[in-house]
């Protein structure tokens, strides 16, 4: 519960950090701060727990907000983070091939509408994403229980899968509802990649700091429970060598 409540609040005030724009000086890129946290908290706390903190989290924001300003795209951008958090929480609970069927699903679902297919290329950084994910998973996914450079580049792999899935979603929404031109998905083409990228090294550090922490803390607490182990056998040992043998000692001399 303690976990639970202070990821809710930590979502709840990253939601009105500011977003960053033009970045790298390329005017339109902007990343929403609190969409890291799709990933992070599925991570953290797993595909139902984490989605229900990144959706409460973001929703709490916006009624606070108010409702006046804020139209439908913008309801259901806590349903986007949220998908995030289930695609995220799904590959570290090893349900990779649920996770991956969502993203895929995504995927396809952009080209079932007319401007998807006229924008065909849009999706490309999604499909060698993809690619990546399920080479580098495969290779590394033994040796997970190590902390080391292959986790980084898995948590990377994972946030990046994760924060994709919130932005295809996004997309779609932002065509059926605005009913958007190709263009518009064919100008940012080479934008989106930046800022996903951005957002999941953001995602994958924090979730690799805390992965190396908890690391050292286990190696500590075995190093902990040997030496514990070893005083105890040096006490049996020096209990059965002053004491039980000269009684035995004893006892054979009195046979």
């Amino acid at each position: 519960m303690i976990y639970l409540i202070s990821a809710l609040i930590i979502t709840y005030f990253a939601s009105w950090l500011p977003d960053f724009g033009n970045v790298f000086g390329i005017e339109g890129a902007r990343i929403s701060s609190v969409a890291a946290f799709g990933p992070l908290n599925g991570m953290l706390l797993g595909p139902y727990w984490g989605a229900a903190v990144s959706f409460f989290g973001i929703i709490a924001h916006v009624v606070q907000h108010g409702f006046t300003n804020v139209n439908t795209f913008s309801m259901l951008t806590p349903t986007f983070v949220m998908i995030s958090s289930i695609v995220a929480g799904l590959i570290v609970i090893k349900k990779e091939k649920i996770a991956l069927a969502i993203y895929s699903s995504l995927i396809l679902l952009w080209y079932v509408f007319d401007a998807g297919r006229e924008a065909y290329y849009y999706p490309w950084f999604h499909i060698i994403i993809l690619v990546l994910f399920v080479v580098f998973h495969k290779k590394y996914k033994d040796k997970t229980s190590n902390v080391g450079a292959h986790t980084l580049i898995l948590l990377f792999l994972t946030s990046l899968v994760a924060i994709l899935s919130d932005h295809m979603a996004g997309s779609i929404s932002a065509l059926v509802i605005f009913d958007l031109p190709a263009e518009m998905f064919k100008s940012v083409v080479l934008i989106y990649p930046v800022e996903r990228i951005i957002l999941a090294i953001a995602a994958a550090l924090v979730m690799f700091m805390l992965a190396t922490a908890l690391q050292n803390i286990l190696v500590e607490s075995d190093e902990i429970d040997d030496t514990i182990e070893n005083i105890k056998m040096n006490i049996i040992l020096n209990y059965i060598k002053n004491d039980v043998k000269p009684i035995l000692e004893k006892q054979k001399k009195n046979e």
